[in-house]
């Protein structure tokens, strides 16, 4: 591992995988909705997509040609708190797909018509996720979670802000945005380190050293019942509590917490609520997890029918989970969160993705030995303690979408659950 910073500020990071045959570049950029103001909603998001419109030195069909030709993979996605694309090519291409992709990125040309184009279709993309309950009650929550905040803003934007975007919007959010500061380059594989660093010199050095504004905020956990009504078969349930951010202390015995609770088919929502009792499909719990904070959640969707069942079920087993989880069920989560994690960064993509990621958002590479032994550190005790202090029902936070009940009928199923 080798770690590099320009003058600028700029942080590279290479892994050289000598019995690899391909190589991967990943450029981070802490630019994501949480960056953003509610007038321009979206505008990250949007320059994902219009920077593969075209560079000043290449249209958008050479782009896409010229990473077909050398057989490489290019793509990107937004975050709430950062932006990512990388490349995939040949150990013998990756330098001409890097030189396309850095270019993009920092001579993006920004064309009237191409904008046009592409507000159609992140409109489309937008149409897309309100179609799919699983994206809607995402959003629907952590806009009430998050409410007052830009954490409460959609990645994708509004209708209205994405057909408002104009050239010097984005030319004036990137300038903001895209600097050194906040960017983290990333190359693992099999390639020539010189020339790859030179490369990254040659689209980067010039980059502007500091970012305007701090997005940096504890972020807020509002109790609420947050409920939308769409056309589907099912309704779609999310049951939240207080949680932590990226780097807290309490983060690993919380996941060894969220493993027993409700990941995976030996999990006790798993094991209640669809084998013994066939109430729903899926049951799952997890961490969304930001700088400066996050929550639980525990997700499942069903019939309205044995919505108040259910509803039932999971604050029984959240309200009794300090007194009823084993040293055997902690055992076995350890190890399940071990191998799912550790397993996962042997992947060259990904983990070249985690190390881009942690570098970025904590400021140090976290590694494996670390992680390892501070999981196989975790007691029963600890667990215990991260459940009465998170899982309290009485500032759990709700929300559900589909055919829903009105809130007065969710206040008198959730009172009277909790009462229990």
């Amino acid at each position: 591992m080798n770690l590099i910073t320009l003058e600028n500020g700029l942080r590279i990071f290479t892994h050289k995988r000598d019995d690899l045959r391909s190589a991967t570049v990943g450029v981070w950029v802490m630019s994501g909705s949480r960056n953003e103001s509610a007038d321009i909603s979206g505008i990250s998001h949007f320059i994902e997509h219009i920077v593969f419109k075209g560079s000043l030195k290449r249209s958008g069909f050479e782009i896409a040609e010229g990473m077909d030709e050398i057989g490489a993979h290019v793509n990107a996605y937004t975050t709430k708190e950062y932006t990512f694309f990388y490349t995939k090519a040949l150990d013998y291409q990756i330098l001409k797909a890097s030189d396309i992709l850095f270019d993009m990125i920092r001579h993006p040309r920004l064309d009237e018509k191409d904008i046009e184009t592409e507000k159609g279709v992140v409109l489309e993309e937008i149409n897309m996720c309100e179609d799919d309950p699983g994206d809607v009650v995402y959003e629907v929550n952590e806009t009430s979670l998050f409410k007052g905040t830009s954490l409460s803003m959609k990645i994708l934007g509004e209708r209205e802000t994405v057909s408002a975007f104009k050239k010097e919007d984005i030319e004036k959010y990137m300038n903001d945005n895209y600097c050194a500061d906040k960017t983290v380059i990333g190359i693992s594989g099999n390639f020539d380190e010189e020339e790859m660093l030179r490369k990254v010199r040659e689209y980067f050095s010039d980059m502007p050293e500091k970012s305007k504004g701090d997005f940096f905020y504890k972020v807020p956990f509002n109790r609420d019942i947050a409920l939308k009504t769409i056309q589907t078969e099912q309704t779609h349930i999310m049951m939240c509590f207080d949680g932590v951010g990226i780097e807290h202390e309490d983060l690993y015995p919380l996941q060894v917490c969220m493993f027993i609770l409700g990941t995976g088919t030996s999990s006790m929502l798993y094991q209640r609520i669809r084998e013994e009792l066939g109430l729903c499909y899926s049951v799952d719990s997890w961490l969304g997890r930001y700088r400066g904070g996050g929550y639980i959640a525990i997700a499942m969707s069903l019939s309205p029918v044995s919505e108040e069942r259910a509803i039932n079920e999971v604050t029984d087993i959240v309200g009794s989970f300090s007194r009823n989880v084993t040293e055997r069920q902690v055992a076995i989560a350890k190890e399940k969160l071990i191998s799912s994690l550790i397993m996962s960064r042997e992947q060259p993509q990904s983990k070249l993705s985690s190390m881009g990621y942690n570098l970025l958002m904590v400021d140090h590479f976290v590694e494996d030995d670390y992680i390892i032994d501070s999981i196989k550190a975790i007691t029963l005790d600890d667990v215990i303690a991260v459940s009465e202090k998170y899982l309290r029902l009485d500032k759990m936070s709700f929300t559900a979408v589909g055919k829903v009940k009105a809130r007065e009928e969710y206040e008198h199923i959730l009172e009277s659950a909790i009462k229990k």
